[in-house]
């Protein structure tokens, strides 16, 4: 009796572990990429890539292979309109294409790349008269 309900034990265990796995890594998206584009520091050839959802703040870029290429941290942004098909949003700086959103289909949720997110900095010039503030808006990484 006792072997009968430590084997039901392990196929119970068994079973979860491969639930969860199962879960833990969804496919966002699949998309061939036709041009080079960077993510971080990174930069990828054009070619097919998957989005695979590894966390519920963490999307890892593979190659059509499976392989991992980069895991990258996101934040959610809402949109009121579910979008019809998934894409991934890339924004132009100086020629080269930088990812900065992946959305999946049908969904009002998508992911924002925080190591694209721009910062607005306010620096305080020295050299302004006292009572005085001088200010410049500088938008960087």
């Amino acid at each position: 009796m006792k072997k009968i309900a430590a084997n039901l034990v392990l196929l119970v265990t068994f079973v979860f572990l491969l639930t969860a796995a199962g879960y833990s890594q969804q496919l966002v998206l699949k998309a061939d990429v036709p041009f080079e584009f960077t993510v971080g520091k990174k930069t990828f050839p054009a070619g097919e890539y998957h989005v695979v959802r590894t966390a519920p703040h963490t999307l890892s870029l593979r190659d059509s292979n499976g392989g991992v290429l980069m895991s990258v941290v996101t934040e959610p942004v809402l949109s009121l309109m579910s979008r019809s098909n998934p894409r991934l949003k890339f924004e132009t700086v100086g020629g080269q294409y930088i990812l900065t959103e992946v959305w999946p289909e049908g969904a009002h949720t998508g992911y924002e790349l925080l190591a694209q997110k721009r910062r607005n900095v306010i620096a305080q010039t020295p050299s302004a008269p006292e009572g005085q503030t001088s200010t410049s808006t500088y938008t960087g990484k």
